[in-house]
């Protein structure tokens, strides 16, 4: 008979503690709280314990919170919208280059603090790294982030790639024996070895894994007729252990047979896919992998001085053939998703991809849900983060323009909040 009343002071007392917590109020001239939804505007959001708790049209004052430390946050003259997403980031890649050989753990650790802050301030709250110098320092920068002892973006790590023996994540070029000190754990040969490689990731806390499924774009077996990297059965032993282990799989791939390959074995996303053709437009499709077109990252490359103009031009010959293809799987929907590679291009730049896609012919709000809403799906935590919808993260950006109007907006980035704490506040 007590178990009603038992119940009902549990109650109270619930309802007393959320009534307490701090409530934090954004008015915002201007919020896409859901992007491919219209904007509102006048709008105010409730974010209580990290979280958006409501959206309301007008701005309320403080008072509509009695019992609760509140304060308000004035974005009136701002375009609010969801924490930007980058699914593919290097972090523990400095800004220039530099000799890995000689490069300690921690000094990889303070690299990958400096560049989180940076991505941070730059607009985006969740990033994908795919494939770290040190797969326990991204793991270590991560946990950091997430325990609020550093700011940063939230970090879904694959610690080490897993490549092949002599592939794009060996050490090709170096000294037998010093090579040998530096193999990486990801490296594998044969089914039942690329299976240990995926759980020795997952062993030191990878949430997603990467495999390369061809070379890089400067090896000679990264090139347009380039064979896979790895055979049928290495493949499907990587995307079989790893889903095995409710993982999922990106797959860099440049050439059109590796892309193929790497979509056929089942992996839930393509890195890079410069010479992706009908048959892989069709197998995106009906698998329903992401292709995470790394697009920017040529027009970086072709920015640099001292490369020879001949390499420049080569560079541009192939873009002429890469990016045609690449609008044609936009515009047949194949579901893009946007990474940067930032760590080979500069840090802070990322929201240059979402504007290189409305270049190649998404719409500006097509460009925008690429970084929110189907990056989340593409991680699986749209439940968590990707729209300002009661429940989830309170993760959002203002800018100082409307980028539904001219997509340059994204970088204008005035203030960033993480799961409601404020790191950017101009």
């Amino acid at each position: 008979m007590f178990r009603p009343v038992v119940a009902l002071l549990l109650s109270i007392c619930g309802l007393q503690a959320m009534a307490a917590a701090p409530v934090t109020l954004v008015h915002a001239g201007w919020i896409l709280p859901v992007p491919g939804q219209a904007p509102l505007s006048e709008q105010t959001l409730v974010v209580q314990d990290g979280k958006v708790v409501a959206l309301r049209p007008g701005y309320l004052p403080a008072s509509e919170f009695p019992g609760s430390e509140s304060r308000i946050i004035d974005l009136r003259d701002r375009y609010v919208i969801p924490g930007l997403m980058d699914m593919h980031v290097h972090l523990t890649f400095p800004e220039t280059p530099a000799d890995f050989s000689r490069r300690s753990e921690a000094d990889l650790a303070m690299v990958a603090v400096e560049n989180a802050r940076t991505t941070l301030m730059a607009g985006f709250t969740t990033v994908r790294d795919l494939g770290a110098s040190s797969a326990e320092a991204i793991v270590a920068v991560r946990d950091a982030i997430e325990r609020g002892a550093i700011p940063g973006p939230r970090i879904y790590a694959a610690g080490q790639s897993i490549s092949a023996t002599a592939g794009h994540g060996d050490r090709r070029f170096t000294r037998t024996d010093i090579a040998a000190l530096m193999l990486s754990q990801g490296v594998c040969d044969g089914a039942d070895d690329c299976r240990r490689a995926v759980r020795s990731q997952y062993k030191v806390g990878a949430e997603t894994i990467k495999v390369h499924a061809t070379g890089g774009g400067a090896d000679p077996n990264g090139r347009r007729e380039s064979a896979p990297e790895l055979s049928d059965d290495e493949l499907g032993a990587v995307v079989a252990a790893a889903h095995n282990l409710n993982l999922r799989v990106a797959a860099h791939a440049h050439g059109t047979a590796g892309v193929n390959a790497a979509l056929a074995a089942g992996v839930d996303s393509i890195e890079h896919g410069s010479w992706i053709d009908d048959r892989s437009i069709e197998l995106l499709l009906s698998k329903g992998s992401y292709l995470v077109p790394t697009a920017y990252l040529q027009d970086w490359f072709l920015s640099r001085k001292g490369i020879p103009e001949a390499a420049h031009e080569a560079r541009r010959r192939n873009v002429a053939l890469i990016h045609p293809k690449l609008s044609s799987a936009m515009k047949k929907g194949v579901k893009i998703a946007m990474g940067t590679d930032a760590g080979i291009m500069p840090h802070g730049q990322n929201a240059r991809e979402i504007m290189k896609y409305v270049e190649l012919g998404l719409t500006p709000m097509q460009a925008i849900q690429t970084a929110t809403t189907n990056s989340a799906r593409l991680l699986r935590i749209d439940q968590d983060v990707g729209t300002l919808e009661a429940g989830k993260k309170a993760d959002l950006i203002a800018l100082a323009g409307n980028p539904l109007e001219r997509i340059g907006a994204v970088e204008e980035v005035t203030f960033v909040m993480r799961a409601g704490v404020v790191h950017r506040q101009d």
